[in-house]
């Protein structure tokens, strides 16, 4: 008896020791994105460096939603969208890690873009808002924002609803800026709204708009004009207004992140910035890769055109980030909806 009670007490031992000696599974990285490229670099990094990422693809708007309701208990390791406004916003309601620093050397641009306290890091960038137009149409294209308020543009403009539509309150913010800033910049936007402005969802919404006839000139991020003139439609054409207003691609990581999952953020942050990781982006995506980088290798897609061409404008991501929720509360009253 004593035999067997020792020989089922050896057993137990060596389970228990094969269990304390069984390596730990990886917990891996859990990456919201919004960016089309993101499920290949996710693998891409997983096969590099053996470190799992489970990637959960979602519009910005619902992005940003979804980070919002988790709050203080996310479940997320890292964030990537479109949009240095929208990671303001999150990081004024505390919901954001702070004292992050680029991997690599940056542009004069890309400095432009880092905040002070390090809640972001900007990953490359687009155009919050350009004209797309068909190449047959009759009407003159226009150069700035200005001419949009002229009468020959009466009832043939559309935009994305800034509410749906998670990268057009930068496109918004940037015309109130060039208007004068906040308040005074309304009356440009109310402008347009008599003018005829038209606002649908989001920018297939509105390029399914330019291609049927219902308006001739669409203002949609640069990204989306970009691939539906290149891989859709050839008779649709990009015209880059001045200013055209920088939209940053951002990573955020969450508020808490510590040990082993912030070192693999931050290597999963390196991964994107290297030429490797910038390569996939090119290459696997689809609107998305249509963007300028913010380091000095490699350069974006020959279809966009050279940065020194274009009349850029950065917006103070602070100022319009903490006015949003005021902002898009009054587009929805005064433009597109019960004050109309």
């Amino acid at each position: 008896m004593r035999r067997v009670i020792a020989a089922g007490f050896g057993v137990a031992i060596i389970i228990i020791a094969a269990v304390l000696l069984w390596p730990a599974p990886a917990r891996g990285l859990v990456l919201y994105a919004a960016l089309d490229y993101a499920p290949a670099i996710g693998k891409a990094f997983t096969k590099k460096t053996g470190i799992p990422v489970r990637v959960i693809r979602l519009s910005t708007g619902a992005l940003l939603a979804r980070i919002t309701a988790e709050g203080h208990h996310p479940d997320w390791d890292i964030g990537w969208f479109d949009g240095a406004t929208a990671a303001v916003s999150l990081d004024k309601a505390g919901l954001l890690a702070h004292g992050l620093r680029p991997p690599v050397p940056l542009t004069a641009t890309g400095r432009s873009m880092l905040p002070p306290d390090g809640a972001y890091i900007p990953t490359g960038f687009t155009l919050a808002g350009v004209f797309v137009m068909n190449n047959a149409s009759t009407l003159k294209p226009p150069k700035t924002w200005n001419d949009l308020t002229a009468p020959l543009y009466h009832g043939v403009v559309g935009m994305n609803d800034p509410a749906i539509s998670g990268p057009t309150y930068p496109a918004l913010a940037g015309m109130l800026k060039q208007a004068g800033g906040w308040p005074q910049g309304k009356g440009f936007v109310a402008a347009l709204k008599a003018n005829g402005l038209q606002v649908f969802a989001k920018n297939d919404a509105t390029l399914a708009a330019l291609r049927n006839g219902t308006i001739k000139l669409a203002i949609v991020q640069s990204s989306a004009a970009v691939n539906v003139a290149r891989n859709i439609d050839h008779h649709l054409t990009v015209i880059y207004p001045r200013p055209a207003y920088v939209l940053p691609n951002v990573i955020v990581l969450p508020k808490g992140l510590h040990g082993r999952a912030l070192r693999e953020a931050k290597a999963f942050i390196a991964f994107v910035e290297s030429p490797a990781g910038q390569a996939i982006r090119k290459r696997e995506g689809e609107g998305d890769s249509y963007y300028w980088p913010v380091t000095a290798l490699p350069a974006p897609r020959h279809a966009l055109p050279p940065l020194t061409t274009l009349d850029l404008a950065t917006l103070d991501a602070a100022r319009w980030g903490a006015r949003e929720k005021t902002v898009l509360a009054w587009f929805a009253h005064a433009i597109d909806g019960a004050g109309s």
